[in-house]
């Protein structure tokens, strides 16, 4: 059977040389991140927050893109906007959508600045058992 989901990450990763230096590597690692967050939490997509979050980190791939090539400067637009969107926050919880705007701009600015922990914890350890670690091309 097919793995949708690893013949997406793989068609992500693999559409440009990986570097980590690149806004095109942290483009594409920060979708794959997105993808695997919409599909950990499958059974939770009429969820507000979890759609929040995957459809932020969408947002924040984006951004990256369009940061001008530079890493720094993008990791530092998702950490103004987490700031941002903590500020304005007024409902208490975890899983409000704001607290999940906030977490996927800091989980992009972690993804530019090298720190793959959020990668590797939603594409390893998964309640499936399936394992997209290798799919993302990380460093060792």
């Amino acid at each position: 059977m097919t793995d949708v989901l690893l013949d997406r990450i793989t068609s992500l990763i693999g559409r440009y040389p990986v570097d980590e230096s690149s806004v095109l590597t942290a483009w594409a690692r920060i979708r794959a991140l997105s993808l695997l967050v919409g599909d950990v939490y499958a059974e939770s997509r009429d969820d507000e927050a979890i759609e929040v979050l995957q459809s932020q980190l969408g947002l924040a791939a984006s951004l990256t893109l369009s940061s001008g090539g530079s890493l720094e400067v993008a990791a530092g637009h998702h950490d103004r906007l987490a700031a941002d969107l903590a500020a304005v926050r007024t409902e208490k919880g975890r899983r409000s959508p704001l607290v999940s705007a906030a977490r996927a701009h800091r989980m992009a600015a972690a993804v530019c600045r090298g720190d793959h922990a959020d990668l590797r914890l939603f594409a390893s350890g998964r309640p499936d058992g399936r394992d997209y670690t290798d799919a993302l091309r990380l460093p060792t």
